[in-house]
């Protein structure tokens, strides 16, 4: 199946995210990052063309998430977080799920998850103007399923 030609149609656009954290709704949030990547490795033999043979499965790995926004959001995630801890302090210690929708209308939707997520780091910086003060918090996540499909090897099943 190709991509949708598209004429005067909404593309996905920031308006188009939702973000869900184990299920809640958070909207103060106005930037998110991740990313994954899968190593291949050519294996080569000897021979006289010295083409490779092969590759290898790969060892996937996945980058740091960021979530930024106002410093009430980053708040509000981290008391979501501190209330699931057995001490009820420790936000770090707490695994999470986050989900991040796309939706338009004339579109098929777009369901990410980035699973067993924690906080990793927490940063804050403030600057003089007009601008809402802001929180960067980044977490670390075992894998992402973009609308189920996984970049690593699932065909013994997920981990």
């Amino acid at each position: 199946m190709s991509d949708q030609i598209r004429i005067n149609g909404n593309l996905f656009s920031w308006g188009s995210i939702i973000c869900k954290v184990d299920g809640d709704l958070f909207s103060g949030f106005n930037s998110i990052s991740y990313g994954d990547k899968r190593e291949r490795v050519k294996g080569y033999g000897m021979a006289r063309h010295h083409t490779p043979r092969g590759r290898s499965a790969g060892k996937y790995t996945t980058e740091a998430g960021k979530l930024g926004g106002t410093t009430d959001a980053a708040h509000a995630l981290r008391v979501k977080l501190a209330s699931l801890a057995p001490d009820r302090i420790s936000y770090g210690n707490v695994e999470f799920l986050i989900t991040v929708q796309y939706v338009e209308s004339d579109l098929l939707p777009l369901h990410v998850d980035l699973t067993r997520c924690v906080i990793v780091g927490d940063t804050t910086s403030h600057e003089e103007g007009p601008d809402p003060l802001k929180a960067e918090l980044e977490f670390d996540y075992f894998y992402i399923l973009r609308n189920g499909l996984a970049l690593f090897d699932a065909s013994k099943g997920l981990p």
